[in-house]
Order: C-alpha cells, then sequence, then structure tokens
C-alpha cells in the first residue's frame, strides 16, 4: 500500500483567513511540475484522492490529480482541516485502495504520517511537499524545486 501525504501548494496572501485563501500562480506551476514528476517517475494507478475542504487544498488535489492522470472524483474529506484524530480518520481511507492521496495542511498531515508508520513523529511537509509511505514505512519525499526524490528519513 501507498500512501501519498501531499500538502496544500503555495495561497496567494498569507493575510487572507484560512478558509479564503486560495494557490497563488507560483503554487499552481509547482503543483502541476510536482504532479508532472510524480506521474513519469512512478506512474503511480490511484485508487483514491482525498482532500480536506480548504479552498487551497481542493485546488492542489485538482491539479494534482490532473497531472498524474487520475480520473476517478476528489473527495473531499471535512475531518481533515479538523483534529479528529488519526486512529479514527486513517482506517476507513486505507480500505479505499492500495494506492492513496491525501491533501492537507500541517500538522494534520504530519499526525496522519506518524500515525500510519507507528512513531510518535513525522517531519513537517513544507508546501506542496510530497512524502509517500510504503506498507507503513516511509518510503521518499519530493520537495518543491527539487529535482529528485529524497529519502523520506524520520526520527
Amino acid at each position: 500500500m501507498d500512501v501519498f501525504l501531499l500538502r496544500a501548494s503555495l495561497p496567494h496572501d498569507d493575510a487572507i483567513a484560512e478558509p479564503h485563501r486560495y494557490l497563488s500562480p507560483e503554487g499552481r506551476r509547482i503543483i502541476r511540475a510536482l504532479g508532472n514528476k510524480v506521474r513519469l517517475d512512478d506512474e503511480p494507478n490511484f485508487d483514491l484522492i482525498v482532500t480536506s475542504p480548504l479552498p487551497t487544498a481542493l485546488q492542489t488535489a485538482e491539479l494534482f490529480a490532473d497531472r498524474v492522470d487520475y480520473v476517478g472524483v476528489v473527495e473531499v474529506f471535512p475531518s481533515l482541516s479538523s483534529r479528529v484524530p488519526p486512529e479514527i480518520l486513517v482506517p476507513p481511507l486505507l480500505h479505499r485502495g492500495n494506492t492513496i492521496a491525501i491533501v492537507a495542511d500541517e500538522p494534520v498531515l504530519s499526525s496522519l504520517g506518524a500515525f500510519l508508520i507507528g512513531r510518535p513523529t513525522f517531519p513537517p511537509l513544507l508546501h506542496a511537499q510530497v512524502s509517500v509511505i510504503r506498507d507503513r514505512q516511509p518510503a521518499w519525499c519530493l520537495r518543491p524545486g527539487e529535482v529528485a526524490k529524497s529519502l523520506l528519513l524520520v526520527a
């Protein structure tokens, strides 16, 4: 099972309240490039892409889905923007497929990552970073501006 944790890309204006932010042109460019890189390097066949309801996360998920040729529906999970514990949130998602992308923001993503690998902590993701967990083990990450994947190192 592969779980792709993807942080929402760069917002247009940090001064705008989070529920009303949208992606900046640079944020849109970065996520398109990231989706292209993931598609070309891994050719993932996503069974499910879910996102928090925040506009930046939803826009990130839609752009990423387009670039990785995902033809399913990008599903909105309101609990990804709240404090629902990972042990409640994760199990129903894992039963929905073998390759899943979860798009949200911090600290939700790092708490999901820690739960998935069975560790107390997980490295926080940068905007537009993807971190991959393969069979409940940290696999790799790709940060904005990098041309190659890095090992996903956890403490």
